[in-house]
């Protein structure tokens, strides 16, 4: 079996770019008896994405070069939280929050910190979803907390347990009720959650390698284009 793997820690892409969008099967047009033109299209397609990385070297680039030979040409797949620079803030996400809590983090309800002496690092809440969606149905319904009644076409979000995809708004049918791409890949239960930091499973073209320079100083110029793996092929496939 495959194995997914985890993204190394403090390996961090400076910017990233789609390199697929939506497509359609039996996209076209019917001209009705009464010369009404009707346009027809099932929406399709799978994430494609390519990361760019700053200028790294020592541990960060052992930490790239094994990332890369460990995805095996395809072979093995990693998870990945692309986030989203232009989404929503803490305040617009529903959060009431100091701009020192931001900063410092948050404790316990006793006042103390972890053991490290790190605070909560402050996130964006979830959301409850409150009809059942099948898997490839393209609207989905949230509950009023928070951001549920707050999206709006172009705002990513995905969700959780255990569930790989990154969606998008195309359409507000109401407060609450959206139009997405991609399908889902998975079946969501009313009680399940979304979230704001959507997780994907990816992989490497078989015969994509990475692009990087290693000169006396830095490796530079390193990208690596990822393909989605569906959520039904992590679990069938991708379980080790």
């Amino acid at each position: 079996m495959a194995r997914l793997l985890d993204w190394p820690l403090g390996l961090r892409w400076n910017s990233w770019r789609p390199l697929s969008g939506p497509q359609s099967i039996g996209a076209g047009a019917n001209t009705s008896i009464g010369d009404v033109t009707q346009s027809i299209a099932s929406p399709f397609g799978a994430r494609h994405l390519q990361f760019s990385f700053p200028p790294m070297r020592g541990a960060l680039v052992r930490r790239a070069r094994g990332l890369v030979t460990a995805l095996h040409m395809g072979a093995n797949a990693v998870r990945v939280r692309p986030g989203d620079w232009d989404g929503m803030s803490m305040a617009e996400a529903g959060m009431t929050i100091s701009a020192q809590q931001k900063q410092d983090g948050i404790p316990w309800s006793n006042g103390m910190a972890w053991s490290n002496d790190q605070n909560w690092r402050p996130t964006k809440p979830n959301v409850a979803i409150t009809v059942d969606a099948a898997k490839d149905a393209t609207i989905i319904t949230l509950s009023g907390q928070f951001w549920g009644h707050r999206l709006g076409m172009g705002d990513y979000f995905g969700f959780f347990p255990f569930h790989f995809g990154l969606y998008e708004v195309t359409e507000v049918m109401e407060p609450g009720t959206y139009r997405i791409w991609p399908p889902l890949r998975k079946a969501v239960k009313a009680g399940d959650f979304a979230t704001l930091y959507p997780v994907l499973a990816m992989r490497l073209l078989s015969n994509n390698l990475p692009d990087a320079n290693r000169s006396a100083a830095f490796l530079e110029g390193l990208t690596i284009s990822l393909f989605e793996v569906f959520d039904y092929d992590v679990r069938d496939y991708f379980t080790d």
